[in-house]
């Protein structure tokens, strides 16, 4: 088994469905942390560039399994 090629499983689904489901909460606190910034509370700048980063990293995991699973054969378990 290969860990590079392997998607594992949580609860029955591979770990990009869940990475998805977390990339949607992540990218609806990005915009409410924004509006809260535009309104002039800029202590929220710091959370907002942390929030950020960790969407980057989980988008790259998600397209990495996903496109994996599409075009190249990752094997699920």
């Amino acid at each position: 088994m290969n860990i590079f090629t392997t998607v594992p499983l949580i609860f029955g689904r591979p770990i990009n469905v869940w990475l998805g489901i977390i990339l949607l909460f992540l990218l609806a606190w990005q915009i409410y942390l924004g509006m809260k910034m535009v309104k002039g509370k800029m202590e929220y700048l710091k959370m907002h560039k942390i929030n950020a980063a960790l969407i980057i990293f989980i988008v790259l995991l998600h397209a990495y399994y996903g496109l994996g699973i599409w075009f190249f054969h990752f094997t699920i378990k």
